[in-house]
């Protein structure tokens, strides 16, 4: 009997989903004078609800400031402590992850979205989006 029910809840959360958790994952290029940024957006919606958002940004500097990457990595450590900031691939790479609830690029973790208005909103912001 006990095996039965299992079974059962087993095939309902399988058939219900359980609560499905989404992924959106959007990204965007910006090139300045001194720098290319190549950002992506990971964000997990789980019932209409912004669970956690990841945000990594890729910082290409002309060769010339090969030089100087580190001494840009730390500066910017020392003013965003809330950022991961490492040097990959000759690149400055800033990662900051959300699972707070506080608000994070404008996206509140606590207001009602489902996954297709999220990415509506940001393509409109010229991400583009999976």
């Amino acid at each position: 009997m006990k095996k039965n029910c299992l079974i059962v809840l087993f095939f309902v959360l399988l058939v219900t989903g359980c609560g499905n958790t989404e992924k959106l994952v959007c990204s965007s290029t910006s090139v300045g004078d001194d720098a290319t940024s190549y950002s992506t957006l990971e964000i997990k919606i789980k019932e209409n609800k912004v669970t956690d958002m990841k945000f990594i940004v890729d910082m290409e500097f002309p060769e010339e400031y090969e030089s100087s990457l580190p001494m840009i990595a730390n500066n910017i450590k020392s003013s965003k402590p809330y950022m991961d900031v490492s040097i990959v691939d000759g690149r400055i790479r800033l990662v900051t992850k959300d699972t707070t609830g506080d608000s994070f690029l404008g996206i509140e973790m606590d207001q009602e979205i489902t996954y297709g208005e999220l990415k509506e909103v940001l393509e409109l912001q010229d991400f583009e989006c999976e």
